[in-house]
């Protein structure tokens, strides 16, 4: 049973005077409603996230970072499956990757005030970080009240973290992850792995898509796969065997495998991206308050 929006309310440290009023500082009804319905499904996650003294200033529904050949790969669908909601708060930025349906996955990312080198935000927010890299999130709808936000607060000044960009935290001690590596140093939650990734995706349609728990693309790459992979071997049986009308069916086989062996590229390219969101093995866990 989803929370009503006055139990999101009560049960999140959220600053009104910024999260509620447009781009003058006029209080509305409309916007309060908006922003709680973007935060109603992660409060479990922002009680766990947020420390004791850290306010909820705005929520934002986007699209996570991705990169050309993901886009070009996956066409429009991109824009749903890197679903995204950030969370402006007085201490950081969170970063929650989102279903269809902009629900939570159990994934969290920070970035941190002192991290940033500069940033632009419209309707889309482009980070620079002290690190060299660049990031860019999609479809925002209030990229001006971010910066607006964002420009008003005085923030101490203070060394950036080791990592200086954008980083995961581990959901369920809140960790700082390292890089590259699945399984949380503090509390060894275990994550899904590129490797594991790179195996489903070969040795089963769809695989790496179902891994990653991205069902839908992996029904649709099923579809794909299944029907190259079964009509190659049965021209290459076909021809094999010396069967009529399959003379040329080394040829049709070799195409058709061809395909199916670029399908597989492309699944355990997309299905390597998505676990670099560090997603949980288990699918449910006790939450350890961080200290």
């Amino acid at each position: 049973m989803k929370k009503s929006l006055e139990d999101v309310l009560r049960q999140l440290p959220i600053n009104g005077d910024y999260a509620f009023s447009n781009l003058r500082g006029q209080f509305r009804e409309r916007i309060k409603k908006q922003q709680l319905r973007i935060l109603r499904d992660f409060v479990p996650v922002l009680k766990h996230c947020l420390e004791p003294d850290e306010e909820i200033l705005l929520s934002m529904r986007g699209v996570s970072p991705f990169k050309i050949l993901e886009q070009l790969t996956t066409g429009w669908w991109i824009f749903v499956i890197k679903r995204c909601v950030l969370v402006l708060t007085n201490k950081r930025i969170l970063h929650f990757p989102a279903t269809t349906k902009y629900g939570p996955r159990d994934s969290v990312s920070q970035i941190g005030f002192n991290d940033m080198e500069k940033y632009k935000a419209r309707k889309k927010i482009t980070f620079w970080y002290k690190n060299g890299r660049k990031e860019v999130f999609y479809q925002i709808k209030n990229g001006r009240k971010f910066s607006s936000i964002l420009n008003s607060m005085n923030i101490p000044s203070s060394s950036p973290s080791l990592q200086r960009t954008r980083h995961n935290l581990c959901p369920k001690c809140l960790a700082v992850l390292k890089k590259d590596f699945y399984k949380c140093s503090k509390c060894r939650l275990d994550f899904k792995d590129p490797a594991a990734a790179r195996m489903y995706s070969i040795f089963l349609p769809g695989g790496g898509y179902f891994y990653t728990r991205h069902p839908l693309l992996g029904f649709f790459d099923a579809l794909v796969e299944l029907p190259l992979l079964f009509f190659s071997l049965l021209y290459l049986v076909g021809y094999v065997m010396k069967k009529p009308g399959y003379e040329g069916g080394w040829l049709v086989a070799a195409v058709l495998g061809g395909l199916l062996i670029v399908e597989k590229i492309i699944t355990i390219y997309h299905a390597g991206h998505f676990v670099a969101e560090y997603i949980p093995v288990e699918k449910e866990f006790r939450r350890i308050a961080s200290k």
